[in-house]
């Protein structure tokens, strides 16, 4: 089945359709649908230990590093304690925590949900929230509608049973997961767990698990609300107008640093008001000296900085990197990559070039200094349609490392 796929633009629109869907699926019980908010619309449903090559081994040697090292550094437990977190206590934290596992955080509060969506994105593209029926997602995994915490005192053996399968003992031999996820509460250890209303789904082996209950079923409860990119701003603003922001998802004092920052920074407003044209100078054109290089497009002044929002910053590999790469290859690192000593100092990513790396050399009357934070300045007033130029030397080793 194709993902059911609706779109809002706007926080009120978001909670009508999150509450045409709750009313869609739970019309006589007082229960909600499960969020998830991505940054990336196009990201899938995997959690963070498959996004790489992570595999059960991997799991058992991090869950063994993280729970041997942890309790000297938390206050989950005390020497003073008789009480021993459980395996998925610790799992849980882990999660909280930024350790690889096969959890994927949900929350009961379709805002928390939103604002985890457009928290970060810039708007360079389209945010989601999944929404599920964990007990759906239960019944048609461990054929039970029900969603237990596990590590609760008060789960009943059986039902704890049903789920133990998700998380087996460390370097426990002969163990085979199960093959989908299923849904899970936690115990809640931590404030932030309680005040964002934390829920989870555990992945067995299947790293598209979500994906393979789609398929073949018509009526999967799994939907994705997208927010379109050209909203997200105004999206975050309305959020946190309401009081969802940095305080309340995560109820501690550097959240509260990063909140009165965000509201009280005279950058970040004045960052937020730029339009994409201001401190814009230049633009590549056709190059009498070189190729490809970089003209003014507006009066510049002396001293003025140049390239200002250009922060991907430079990598510096080795030289050796190049051996083994066709011609047209090495040609990038010999057309735009700094020299210095047996390193190449590059852009990011080759895909990634902007007109900083275009600018041509001119000993003999360069219009732009480099300084030693590889920053441009023009070293005089340039005229409007004037070529912009560099001494390489300035930033460059005299023998560049030639390319073999």
């Amino acid at each position: 089945m194709p993902i059911q796929l609706d779109s809002a633009s706007s926080v009120e629109e978001f909670g009508r359709k999150v509450s045409n869907i709750r009313r869609e699926w739970f019309p006589d019980y007082p229960l909600f649908p499960w969020c998830r908010g991505q940054e990336r619309s196009e990201w899938p449903l995997v959690p963070k230990l498959y996004r790489g090559t992570g595999d059960l081994h991997t799991e058992y040697e991090i869950r063994e590093e993280f729970c041997t090292r942890a309790p000297a550094l938390s206050d989950y437990t005390k020497p003073s304690d008789d009480r021993v977190l459980s395996k998925w206590e610790w799992y849980f934290v882990m999660q909280h925590y930024g350790a690889p596992t096969r959890l994927l955080d949900w929350t009961e509060a379709p805002l928390v949900s939103l604002y985890f969506a457009v928290r970060s994105n810039r708007g360079n593209f389209p945010a989601a929230v999944w929404m599920v029926d964990a007990w759906w997602l239960n019944r048609t995994v461990i054929h039970k509608d029900e969603v237990i915490p596990p590590a609760d005192s008060g789960t009943l053996p059986a039902d704890r049973k049903r789920v133990a399968a998700w998380l087996p003992d460390r370097f426990k031999k002969g163990v085979r997961l199960p093959r989908l996820p299923c849904a899970v509460y936690p115990t809640h250890t931590m404030r932030r767990i309680s005040a964002q209303r934390s829920c989870f789904t555990i992945h067995g082996s299947a790293h598209d698990g979500f994906d393979e209950l789609r398929h073949g079923r018509k009526r999967a409860r799994l939907v994705k609300i997208e927010i379109p990119a050209w909203e997200v701003k105004q999206v975050r603003n309305s959020l946190e107008s309401y009081g969802v922001d940095e305080t309340a998802i995560f109820p501690d004092l550097e959240a509260l640093g990063r909140a009165v920052t965000l509201t009280w920074n005279s950058e970040s407003k004045s960052e937020a008001r730029d339009r994409p044209d201001d401190n814009v100078y230049t633009r590549l054109g056709r190059s009498k000296l070189h190729g490809i290089g970089i003209f003014a497009i507006r009066r510049i002044r002396s001293g003025t900085r140049l390239f200002k929002g250009d922060d991907d910053g430079i990598i510096w590999v080795d030289t050796t990197c190049t051996s083994g790469l066709s011609q047209e290859v090495k040609r990038l690192y010999a057309d735009f990559a700094i020299f210095k000593g047996k390193r190449y100092g590059c852009p990011v990513s080759f895909n990634r070039l902007t007109p900083a790396w275009y600018i041509n050399d001119s000993r003999t009357n360069p219009n732009v200094r480099c300084d030693k934070n590889y920053e441009f300045f023009a070293l005089r007033d340039i005229k409007r349609g004037e070529e912009l130029t560099v001494d390489y030397s300035q930033y460059n080793d005299p023998t560049p490392v030639p390319i073999k």
